[in-house]
C-alpha cells in the first residue's frame, strides 16, 4: 500500500490520519514519514495497515448491525 492508497482508504472510511494515529495506538509523526525518503529509501507504509484497515471498517459493520438488531429485538419485546 503506498501512502496515496493510505489516504484514499482512509477518506473511505471517513477518518482523519489522526484517527487512525489514534485507533492503531502509533505516534501521528509515524504517519506522516510514511512515504517519505530518508537516506535514499521511502518509508513504506507498514504491510500491517491494509488489513487492519478492512477489519476496522468490517468491525463498524458489525457494530451497526449488532445494534440494529438489539432495536428491533427491543421493539419486539416492547409488542
Amino acid at each position: 500500500m503506498t501512502k496515496e492508497e493510505f489516504n484514499i482508504r482512509l477518506k473511505e472510511l471517513g477518518i482523519t490520519q489522526r484517527d487512525f494515529s489514534s485507533i492503531a495506538d502509533i505516534p501521528y509523526s509515524t504517519i506522516n514519514n510514511w512515504g517519505f525518503k530518508v537516506n535514499e529509501k521511502v518509508i513504506p507504509v507498514p504491510r500491517w495497515v491494509a488489513p487492519f484497515l478492512d477489519y476496522f471498517e468490517k468491525s463498524r459493520k458489525y457494530d451497526y448491525l449488532l445494534k440494529e438488531i438489539l432495536k428491533a429485538a427491543q421493539n419486539l419485546e416492547k409488542k
